[in-house]
């Protein structure tokens, strides 16, 4: 029975504990809102005048919002992240990836309490923390509650952070043991962020409402994550040398679309996406780029893990294919004359890249481009005339755009001669 009368009072009281907001004013005239309204709905927006970013929970997705006067943009996290570790894969590891040390999570020991503060209107008190920080010791002055509902709402603010910020090497700086400082207590103010409003009263749905251009599913969150034609970059026109190549069909495999995704300093880059179900299939073909190893001999020469590897030849050409353990898909390259083909898969589904090739490809169909190296004024007519073009400069501008420019041509000598400054 006493158990049962627990379990009711919890219940009970999360249910009196439902809707929140939360408004705190942190550094640089900036200010952030905490919207609760159960733990699959929250909204937390932060910015100043004019533009502000929020990160919004539904379920178990994230999306990101972003209000830049009267325009507002959503994108979906979880597709934002697949993007990243697409190119990531692609390189074997974003430029200057390395594992990081584990963050030290200062230790606060309460040293003083003083005297009543009250703060939006929330009764409080004064405490001195003390830390230590680069070998030194450090003091901080709080101001703490123990009011129920706040010390509730912040709790559950804490615990919806660590969702928005899995994966960040901000993941956990201290915030988290600074405001829940003690059993029983918050933190309201310190220096840098102090709370301007605790509300409890009802949130409208509307607040957590996304567009109807987001295609959400309510049975499965949101419609099959496309991976983007173009990672990072827009369209540049249709794609050329691929289209020849490719079948609009091949083994189940319908083509979804296909573009030139870069065109500048004497590179080409063409890709195109294919679809069977719920699962796509990625090609990319880059044309005339320098040292372009392929995906598959990147893992293998950065001794990252692979499966199931497998060389051979296609319509004469050489390949190579495997299942890359770090970035969880199946991929396979192509060795073209000047120019590399790389297939990769997104999903769980086992597709044999070797088949699917064989099928979709006629490499016949691909005309060569004759090597050639970039040169420091193939960089400058790329960069659209950012140096010299049309507008007319000041003396001094003059000065800054040929130191500009002499130190382009130099980067690029260094790279003619194997030389690469760190």
């Amino acid at each position: 029975m006493k158990a049962k009368i627990i379990l009711a009072t919890v219940l009970l009281t999360s249910m009196l504990y439902a809707d929140f907001t939360l408004e705190y004013k942190m550094d640089d005239n900036m200010n952030q809102l905490v919207q609760y309204k159960d733990e699959q709905h929250v909204m937390i927006t932060t910015g100043g005048e004019g533009e502000q970013t929020s990160q919004l929970l539904l379920g178990d997705k994230r999306y990101m919002v972003m209000k830049q006067g009267s325009k507002t943009k959503y994108m979906d996290m979880d597709v934002m992240m697949e993007q990243m570790k697409q190119m990531s894969a692609k390189y074997g590891g974003m430029p200057g990836e390395v594992e990081e040390e584990e963050s030290q999570v200062p230790d606060f020991k309460i040293v003083k309490k003083g005297e009543n503060k009250t703060v939006a209107g929330i009764n409080g008190q004064v405490w001195t923390v003390e830390y230590e920080e680069e070998g030194k010791k450090e003091q901080l002055d709080l101001v703490v509650t123990d009011d129920e509902k706040v010390v509730d709402a912040v709790h559950k603010y804490m615990n919806i952070m660590t969702k928005f910020t899995q994966g960040s090497a901000d993941e956990d700086d201290g915030l988290s043991s600074l405001m829940n400082i003690e059993k029983g207590y918050v933190t309201i103010s310190f220096e840098g962020m102090e709370l301007l409003k605790f509300d409890d009263t009802e949130i409208s749905d509307s607040v957590y409402a996304l567009p109807a251009s987001m295609n959400v599913d309510k049975k499965t969150e949101v419609s099959v994550k496309k991976p983007p034609l173009c990672p990072l970059v827009g369209s540049h026109g249709e794609a050329q040398q691929l289209l020849e190549m490719l079948k609009p069909e091949a083994n189940g495999w319908k083509q979804l679309s296909s573009a030139t995704c870069m065109n500048m300093m004497k590179t080409k880059i063409e890709n195109a996406i294919y679809q069977k179900g719920d699962f796509y299939i990625h090609i990319n073909l880059s044309i005339n780029a320098e040292d372009e190893k392929g995906i598959v001999a990147t893992y293998r020469i950065n001794d990252m893990e692979i499966q199931n590897y497998k060389k051979g030849k296609i319509q004469g050409k050489r390949y190579q294919a495997a299942y890359l353990k770090k970035s969880k898909h199946d991929a396979m390259d192509i060795r073209l004359e000047n120019a590399m083909l790389t297939i990769t898969t997104t999903g769980n589904e086992k597709v044999d890249l070797v088949e699917f090739s064989k099928a979709v490809f006629d490499l016949s169909k691909f005309i060569p481009v004759e090597k050639s190296k970039v040169t420091a004024d193939d960089a400058l007519k790329s960069l659209g005339g950012l140096f010299d073009g049309g507008a007319s400069q000041s003396e001094e501008n003059s000065k800054d755009t040929k130191t500009a420019e002499e130190m382009l041509k130099g980067l690029f000598e260094k790279y003619d001669k194997g030389v690469y400054d760190e």
